[in-house]
């Protein structure tokens, strides 16, 4: 009888199915949520956020960012909806920035990759900050 819940227990964690970190809330320590954003917003920095998140961010959260990427519908979570507006109310500046540069992970599967590597520098993922800022009331298009 235990045999069998032992190989049951495997065979479930081999489907995939959603472990601890699937199911809390992800939240920055104490001292990412209080980082201001040391990047000031710019027609520059904007456009290298937007390049940023169209080559890195796009695929899961979508162009729009509501979460509707055609990467993310296969993940362990749905993407965040970066374009609401009580959602981006609730983050800080340093915990966008500490989630994009840390990634999420429960065990083995990845929830959200980290983008350290992909993005080294610090004043860059601080533009992709800037511009998930304005997700939720995007820059009309320049003429």
């Amino acid at each position: 009888m235990t045999r069998g819940l032992v190989l049951l227990a495997a065979a479930l964690a081999s489907l995939g199915v959603p472990g601890p970190a699937a199911d809390q809330e992800w939240v920055a320590p104490p001292e990412e949520r209080a980082r201001t954003n040391p990047v000031p917003a710019s027609p520059e920095a904007l456009q290298k956020g937007r390049f940023l998140y169209r080559k890195n961010c796009q695929r899961c959260h979508g162009e729009k960012g509501k979460g509707d990427g055609a990467s993310g519908r296969y993940g362990i979570k749905p993407p965040e909806d970066l374009t609401s507006v009580a959602k981006q109310a609730k983050l800080t500046d340093g915990e966008i920035f500490w989630k994009l540069t840390t990634g999420l992970k429960d065990g083995a599967d990845v929830i959200m990759p980290a983008y350290k590597r992909e993005i080294p520098a610090d004043d860059d993922r601080w533009k992709v900050v800037l511009f998930v800022r304005t997700l939720p009331n995007p820059p009309s298009p320049a003429p």
